[in-house]
């Protein structure tokens, strides 16, 4: 090898020595010093495999959680029985509202203190113990599983589920989790497939790419480029219709799948109530925020790669619940129809940038609600 060539292969290795240090420099001031972590930094923590459920709260971690990328990091503590939620007797001391659901129950967008449970526990002055017994992605089946048998050992007087909208397609998840499928002999009967889970199953599904996890540099790098292929290849999703959770519920004509999926989803629903029943307990259903019903901007820019919003409903969720509790009885409220009544703006409800979860101020509005349905239905004179 000639001298130049030799000097050239030094100039090019000191180089790449070089930007690997600055990255490594950028990447620990950005985590150490900053505090920088990506999105949902920290979920990993706090989760583990179980074979009745597919994951669930490691008992007793604690951290923080990141679900926006920043600075903006919030505390999580699990208690010793798995759930994000202070320590809790089973016996009672005074009536109990039990909260079921998915990450926008559990509410990790927020601070402790500012978590569904304890704003409703405030909101109703002591008079019920709040439970929040929610888990992050979660689906209507897991929720139900887990309040049969789990949740209802702390005796709940009233027990809330929170829908949100991704919990449809979530039902129809089948890797990983139990689910339910209806009978064909008896379409009034659900029959659990899939338990118990198998670990090799949830394998991988939950573990963050480390890098990902910890390098600033390589998640702007990978937002860039992703970013500059969705622009390159016309601005679309690149996402099926058929494959876009927070959007096929709300199409104007289902498909035979997705009515399919709904009549689970329905029945997960009616057969949680009768769990409830079962045990003494009232239940309501609550649906969740959803950005593009209340932010008709947020509506536009969501269905403009698929042919614009002439074929979507953003109420129609909204009127399906609706005639189901009318259909069965059961107590159910909107969140965006208290949102839209209040003229209340998703700016001041939702974190920026998300599009399910709660800000402090929406979760008071869920508080609102919530309560507003158990006064009207006479349950808190317990």
């Amino acid at each position: 090898m000639s001298r130049r060539s030799r000097s050239c292969l030094t100039n090019l290795l000191v180089l790449v020595v070089t930007l690997l240090v600055c990255v490594a420099l950028i990447d620990a001031v950005a985590y150490f010093a900053l505090g920088v972590r990506g999105s949902r930094h920290g979920s990993d923590d706090f989760v583990q495999f179980s074979p009745l459920l597919g994951h669930f709260h490691k008992p007793l971690a604690q951290g923080r959680y990141y679900p926006r990328r920043g600075r903006d990091g919030h505390d999580v503590q699990i208690s010793s029985r798995g759930f994000c939620d202070e320590e809790r007797d089973i016996e009672k001391t005074r009536p109990r509202i039990v909260l079921i659901g998915d990450s926008t129950t559990e509410a990790w967008e927020v601070d402790p203190h500012e978590r569904p449970h304890r704003v409703l526990e405030e909101a109703l002055e002591g008079q019920f113990e709040v439970l929040n017994l929610g888990v992050r992605a979660y689906g209507t089946d897991q929720s139900l599983l887990l309040l049969k048998h789990l949740g209802m050992a702390f005796q709940p007087d009233i027990v809330v589920y929170t829908f949100c909208i991704n919990d449809i397609r979530d039902n129809a998840k089948r890797a990983g989790k139990p689910y339910f499928e209806v009978d064909e002999a008896d379409t009034a009967r659900l029959v659990t497939r899939g338990y118990p889970v198998s670990c090799e199953e949830t394998e991988g599904r939950r573990t963050a790419d480390p890098v990902w996890k910890y390098s600033l540099v390589y998640r702007t790098f990978g937002l860039a480029v992703s970013k500059f292929g969705s622009l390159s290849s016309g601005g679309g999703t690149g996402l099926p219709l058929e494959e876009h959770f927070e959007l096929t519920p709300y199409k104007v004509a289902y498909d035979e799948r997705e009515a399919a999926r709904w009549r689970v989803t329905r029945r997960l629903v009616a057969e949680m109530r009768a769990v409830a029943s079962a045990g003494g307990a009232e239940s309501l259903v609550v649906e969740n925020l959803h950005l593009p019903e209340i932010d008709t901007d947020a509506a536009s820019k969501l269905t403009a790669p698929y042919g614009g919003e002439g074929g979507f409903d953003f109420d129609k969720v909204t009127r399906l619940f609706e005639g189901f509790a009318d259909d069965t009885g059961g107590a159910f409220v909107s969140l965006a129809r208290v949102a839209r009544r209040d003229e209340r703006a998703a700016a001041d409800l939702m974190p920026p940038g998300d599009t399910i979860h709660l800000s402090l101020e929406g979760v008071r509005l869920w508080v609102s609600g919530v309560a507003g349905q158990l006064e009207s239905r006479g349950w808190l004179k317990m």
